[in-house]
């Protein structure tokens, strides 16, 4: 399993894996896997499940979205959130109110980018998840304050 964060060692101490599903919609959705053993192999963590016993048996979970349970997790360090703790969050900025709310976080090379789905118009725009624009997360209020580049509303 290839972790959000780039490094998969925080995942290895899981003692529970949920199936949210795969990409083509088949496969065991939401079934949950009691984990046998993990070890760290490259840039991922590979873990025996129970229940899966076989090469073939595994090559079923291939490409479905996986998901630890949060207390599983290791405590999060200043300014880092969970992906999924982000996903439905207002984002607003100083000047201009509400924008829209986080749709998505897209990971990218040198950084991820917050997909915010706009209110009215529709429509999405990406914004840099970095702390020049990104001003303030608030995640048990379920808010983001943004101070984006000049014109970054007009491109849309």
């Amino acid at each position: 399993m290839k972790a959000l964060s780039g490094d998969p060692s925080g995942l290895l101490p899981a003692c529970t894996l949920q199936l949210a599903g795969k990409p083509e919609g088949s496969g065991p959705e939401g079934r949950r896997y009691h984990v046998i053993a993990a070890r760290r192999s490259g840039g991922c963590a590979v873990f025996s499940l129970e229940g899966v016993d076989s090469a073939e048996a595994a090559k079923e979970l291939v490409g479905a979205r996986v998901f630890v349970p949060p207390g599983d997790l290791p405590p999060l360090e200043e300014g880092e959130y969970f992906v999924s703790d982000l996903i439905g969050c207002v984002v607003e900025t100083a000047g201009a109110g509400r924008v829209g709310a986080v749709a998505e976080v897209i990971q990218g090379p040198a950084h991820d980018w917050l997909a915010i789905r706009r209110d009215g118009e529709g429509g999405e725009v990406l914004l840099p998840l970095v702390s020049e624009f990104v001003r303030e997360v608030d995640t048990p209020g379920r808010r983001i304050v943004v101070t984006p580049p000049e014109g970054w509303l007009d491109e849309s």
